[in-house]
């Protein structure tokens, strides 16, 4: 199976905003009233998690070891500081799966960026590989971003030259654009075409639309501006969750320190920052629900 090619035949037509649906446009409709109303009724993660049955069952990598990950630290919004000696980038990077994990021995070695903004941004993926070494040599490459004109590729030379200053091998790095997929669409916890836009679940694209197996190894990135606890919620009651070996998950809250010094949630506005009605106690949840189920789950910045 081309799974770039089904990806595609499946996907196409799916466009729209997901971060800021106001600020960048974009009339998100149903999609933004709907996760307003889950985040106003929020109340844990109550849900079993659910055992899936899958044709190739056998976790990859096999050596993953909860035992090296690092200490949530919810009093510091997760990640402490972005920069200094005790900054995240000091602190959380080590710990990441590949470090201790063998990712060439699984069948497929996919990374999802959801949220992807820019390409190059800073938080980009190609900054991602920066901290992350050991996804340059993956062989899928999938990112999603909703709000148009932000997410493209380099031409082919200017491509291979940054893949390559990153420490890609000069084969990998020339096959790279063939081995990377592109999607505006929104990203939600079930997928729903009646929703303006289409919305596009997070399970139904993992299992369904990817084809993905425990077998895989499968390394996604997540900042969906507050969507990210339905979504979780739902991978965990679905099962859906045994597909995703490492997950660096961005969490939005109504947070105290972010309040006073960003304005966060001082602004209300119907279908943005609904996520305010999310806690502290909410976002330490999600990210022990997660781990608990045996997702090596880390902050995002």
């Amino acid at each position: 199976m081309n799974v770039r090619k089904v990806t595609l035949a499946l996907l196409s037509g799916l466009a729209g905003a997901q971060n800021a649906c106001g600020t960048a446009g974009v009339n998100c409709g149903e999609a933004e009233a709907l996760q307003t109303g889950i985040a106003q009724q929020w109340s844990g993660f109550g849900t079993p998690v659910k055992l899936g049955t899958w044709s190739r069952p056998q976790r990859c990598p096999p050596e993953t070891d909860f035992g090296r990950l690092e200490d949530l630290l919810p009093q510091k919004h997760f990640r402490g500081p972005l920069s200094g000696p005790a900054s995240y980038f000091k602190r959380v990077p080590p710990h990441y799966l590949g470090h201790h994990a063998n990712f060439s021995k699984c069948e497929r070695s996919v990374y999802i960026d959801v949220g992807a903004r820019e390409f190059d941004s800073k938080e980009g993926m190609l900054s991602t590989f920066a901290v992350y070494p050991q996804l340059l040599g993956f062989d899928e490459f999938y990112a999603f971003e909703a709000a148009s004109g932000f997410y493209k590729l380099p031409p082919q030379p200017d491509l291979v030259r940054r893949l390559q200053r990153q420490g890609m091998s000069a084969a990998r790095a020339a096959s790279f654009a063939r081995r990377h997929f592109f999607l505006q669409a929104f990203i939600g916890a079930r997928s729903n075409p009646s929703t303006t836009p289409p919305t596009l679940g997070f399970s139904d694209l993992l299992k369904t639309m990817l084809g993905l197996q425990p077998a895989d190894a499968v390394v996604v990135k997540m900042d969906v501006e507050g969507y990210e606890y339905d979504i979780v919620r739902t991978l965990l009651a679905d099962g859906t969750h045994a597909l995703i070996d490492e997950i660096l998950l961005e969490v939005h809250y109504g947070h105290p320190a972010m309040m006073r010094r960003f304005n966060w949630c001082r602004m209300p506005k119907p279908g943005w920052q609904f996520w305010c009605s999310y806690s502290l106690q909410n976002a330490t949840a999600m990210y022990r629900a997660l781990r608990d189920a045996g997702v090596y789950a880390h902050h995002w910045p």
